[in-house]
């Protein structure tokens, strides 16, 4: 089975190497249900022959873009351009972080497959427009179903390889056609491995409360969790601490304590 779009190749060498190293049915059916989803139609990730290093970490940002964030879009996106994409650019770990950003709203769109920072787009009024619902399951299922196969890709290659995929939602799923409890199989199984970080960036105005965000990060098995207001001084601070913390967990490995302590 090959899909020359998404830069993948032969998947059925890839599922294979993937059961080879411990993935079993928890995470290979979820693989396999978003095949063919939004998160695979184009490429995935940077061709193998044009990474600067052999020790890569990816970044994934899976960002809300429903209705109820319009009125903080500008906001979000100077901090995540200034405090979390420039940081990252400026950082000692800049050549080892390929990054990768998903949207949802009710639809779930690949805005840019895993990248070296100086080619990552930054976010617009044009990219980032808010409106609709919450198909959140559905965005994490994709965006874990790209970076299980790009990281197996690049461990099948010798590259050695640190995953991050962090959540940013104002609320929980109201649209998805995915199941939390299928993302939660997966998500345990794949920090087993110790080369996952999952987190669980909770928004709101004025601050969540931290038992509704543990409980919204427990449905998919995401145990690091942040909360953040949304006002600017808010969004800066929390994308440079995300920034923070993906150089320093490139540089280091996984971090017992967990990304945000």
């Amino acid at each position: 089975m090959t899909n020359n779009n998404n830069g993948l190749g032969n998947l059925d060498n890839l599922f294979q190497s993937a059961q080879a190293d411990g993935l079993t049915n928890n995470t290979m059916d979820l693989v396999i249900s978003n095949l063919n989803g939004p998160t695979m139609a184009t490429a995935v990730g940077t061709p193998l022959n044009q990474l600067a290093s052999n020790e890569v970490t990816l970044a994934m940002n899976i960002m809300d873009m429903s209705g109820s964030m319009a009125s903080h879009a500008g906001d979000l996106i100077s901090a995540y351009n200034s405090d979390y994409l420039a940081a990252m650019r400026g950082s000692s770990a800049a050549d080892d972080i390929l990054m990768s950003t998903i949207l949802f709203n009710q639809d779930v769109s690949l805005l840019h497959g895993y990248m070296p920072l100086n080619d990552v787009p930054p976010l617009t009024r044009s990219s980032y427009a808010p409106s609709g619902t919450t198909a959140l399951y559905d965005a994490v299922a994709g965006g874990l179903t790209n970076m299980v196969l790009y990281a197996q890709q690049l461990r099948q290659s010798g590259v050695m390889v640190r995953c991050i995929v962090i959540v940013y939602s104002d609320g929980g799923d109201n649209a998805s056609k995915q199941r939390a409890k299928q993302i939660h199989r997966a998500a345990t199984e794949l920090l087993k491995h110790e080369i996952y970080t999952l987190a669980y960036v909770g928004f709101r105005n004025g601050g969540i409360n931290h038992a509704e965000l543990r409980q919204l990060a427990d449905e998919i098995g995401f145990p690091d969790v942040l909360a953040a207001g949304l006002d600017h001084q808010e969004l800066r601070r929390i994308f440079n601490l995300v920034s923070m913390s993906t150089v320093s967990m490139s540089q280091q490995g996984a971090i017992p304590a967990g990304m945000f302590r």
